[in-house]
């Protein structure tokens, strides 16, 4: 299986914890993981390499620093790597036919193959939204975005690529146009112009199993706690997704929402991974 991410120094750390919830939670699998960025140094690289090589796999770096030839649009908040998942299709080797692209705050409990193998059925993407966040604004950004006819806002944390489709209908220089055009509109950038461009292009995964919030499970959980239970995550959740400005990495156990456990349990390199009940508090 392909898999992609696109980052800078600052998220080696979680890099390292997903890769390892994913040879865990996936060992029968191969893997070869893509890097896509600009900055990252030869020894960290190396590093890396000797990570994902000593686990069986293939490691992948690619640099994209002469990727924007002209100044390209970038918040304060977010870098310039956000963009490279958008221009991956045209960027990853010809041969590949699909990748999956993940975000790197983000936790893998159980084997993702059928996910991946999935029938794209004629579309270019398969994500999921985040629509208890985003349906109270979906209005506004069906017209700061040109999508009046949407009714979905997708996230772009979890993304699995129809490559070939996409090279054969669509180009790399109407991603440069959109992001050219429309920077004065952009709130999340490279999200915002995922579903400016592709909208009616993507298949809809359920963000409950494959996108799953932190910050939102701790709600459901306080709302229905016998149905998102710790015992529903361990057995039906495939991804868990640290969304926002509060990281488990940081704030370590202090960390505000249920699920960082499994953060914390995967990011120490030396543990036997075993049953993954009880890891985390009751807390908010």
């Amino acid at each position: 299986m392909n898999l992609l991410f696109t980052l800078n120094e600052n998220y080696l750390p979680p890099l390292y914890t997903v890769l390892r919830s994913i040879f865990y939670s996936n060992s029968k699998e191969k893997f070869t993981v893509y890097i896509m960025h600009q900055s990252i140094s030869e020894q960290k690289l190396e590093d890396l390499q000797q990570f994902i090589t000593k686990n069986g796999h293939t490691f992948c770096p690619i640099d994209c620093k002469n990727l924007f030839i002209e100044e390209i649009f970038v918040n304060r908040y977010y870098s310039i790597e956000m963009y490279y998942r958008l221009l991956a299709p045209f960027v990853l080797p010809a041969e590949l036919d699909r990748v999956l692209y993940l975000d790197p705050d983000i936790i893998n409990l159980r084997s993702f193959s059928s996910f991946y193998e999935q029938d794209f059925e004629g579309k270019l993407f398969v994500a999921t939204t985040h629509d208890y966040a985003t349906k109270w604004i979906q209005p506004i950004n069906n017209i700061r975005l040109g999508t009046l006819a949407s009714e979905d806002y997708f996230n772009t944390g979890v993304i699995l690529m129809n490559l070939t489709l996409i090279r054969k209908t669509r180009n790399q220089e109407e991603i440069f146009t959109a992001i050219k055009v429309n920077k004065n509109r952009l709130v999340l950038p490279d999200q915002d112009i995922f579903n400016h461009l592709y909208w009616n292009e993507i298949k809809e995964a359920d963000w409950q199993i494959y996108n799953l919030d932190a910050r939102f499970y701790s709600q459901l959980n306080r709302v229905f706690p016998r149905k998102f239970s710790l015992e529903w995550v361990e057995q039906k959740v495939v991804f868990i997704h640290y969304c926002g400005k509060h990281k488990p990495w940081i704030e370590r156990e202090s960390y505000r929402h249920k699920l960082g456990g499994y953060y914390l349990y995967f990011e120490e390199p030396s543990r036997q991974v075993g049953n993954l009940d009880g890891l985390n508090e009751n807390k908010e």
